[in-house]
């Protein structure tokens, strides 16, 4: 198979996978709501070949998608909803911050009442 033709069905089968719906999916209704995913597609590929004494072509490739943000749509009300695995994770942190402060303060006062017991003895 030549190089040329390789190309040819590589960038057809890219074309079926790069398409609008794949970016923008299909739209999940739930009650007055409607939540359309949003995503990005990134595509790598390489080709070589050689015309000689002996044809011959080889090509590889990858395509990754990730979820980039939903938007939700209620009347005429829309929001963007970022996916964005850091702020998750931060968000995350900064919901338990308040109780790992208050565990770490209560540890803290318990010592402390507890080494005054101990000297007033």
């Amino acid at each position: 198979m030549s190089v040329e033709t390789i190309a040819e069905t590589l960038l057809e089968k890219l074309k079926s996978i790069a398409k609008i719906e794949t970016v923008i999916g299909e739209p999940i209704h739930s009650g007055e709501s409607t939540v359309v995913p949003v995503s990005r597609i990134s595509v790598g590929m390489g080709m070589a070949g050689h015309t000689g004494k002996g044809d011959t072509a080889s090509s590889g490739g990858g395509l990754r998608i990730d979820p980039v943000a939903f938007l939700v749509l209620k009347g005429d009300d829309i929001k963007i909803l970022p996916v964005d695995k850091a702020r998750s994770a931060l968000s995350k942190i900064a919901d338990i911050t308040p109780d790992v402060v208050a565990f770490i303060l209560n540890n803290i006062s318990k010592k402390t009442k507890n080494s005054q017991e101990e000297t007033s003895k």
